[in-house]
């Protein structure tokens, strides 16, 4: 008998199946993963922002009781965004922008996600 060399069906339906099965198991561990990172990473930005502004009332000594509209001027944001890492306010890594509030108020992002507060 000539046997023809290769693999059979049941082989190849076995390492289908196998590579099946892992990727049913890895797939959300990454995307558990994924969403740890951006929420980590979020609140990081956050905590940035907040000593950075509480740096600048600090330096310009600006009052505790200064609002969120006061410090959404311009000049406020650009004193502010001075103490950050390249002069830029974060954004949240899933894409909403992050907001620094008023003086006493912590920043907040605006993606409603949980675990993306400042506290």
């Amino acid at each position: 008998m000539n046997r023809v060399p290769g693999f059979s069906l049941l082989e190849i339906m076995i390492v289908v199946t196998t590579i099946a099965l892992l990727a049913l198991l890895g797939v959300p561990a990454f995307i558990k993963a994924r969403t740890q990172s951006q929420m980590n990473t979020c609140v990081n930005n956050l905590r940035q922002m907040h000593a950075a502004k509480q740096q600048a009332a600090l330096e310009n000594n600006w009052s505790e009781n200064d609002s969120a509209g006061t410090i959404g001027n311009p000049f406020y944001m650009d004193t502010i965004s001075a103490y950050l890492k390249h002069g830029e306010r974060p954004i949240c890594p899933t894409g909403p922008d992050c907001f620094y509030n008023a003086i006493k108020d912590p920043p907040n992002c605006l993606s409603g996600l949980p675990g993306h507060v400042y506290e």
